[in-house]
């Protein structure tokens, strides 16, 4: 079992991480990022996407598949 008394708090995740925490595959991740949607940090080369970043991306996300919404 986990201590969350002295587990380390994550406040950022390299790119798969990342991808696997939202659900999406790093691809389409990427995809978002060229769009704008997601802005990741760099150290060096490596993306790192804050948690706070994750969720506010997943926030604005549409609530109903797009297709469904065109008439």
């Amino acid at each position: 079992m986990t201590d969350l008394a002295t587990s380390p708090t994550v406040v950022a995740l390299d790119h798969n991480a990342a991808a696997a925490a939202v659900g999406l595959s790093p691809s389409r991740l990427r995809h978002h990022v060229r769009l704008g949607d997601l802005t990741p940090h760099f150290s060096g080369s490596k993306p790192l996407y804050s948690v706070v970043e994750l969720q506010r991306f997943i926030e604005s996300l549409p609530t109903h598949p797009e297709h469904l919404l065109k008439v």
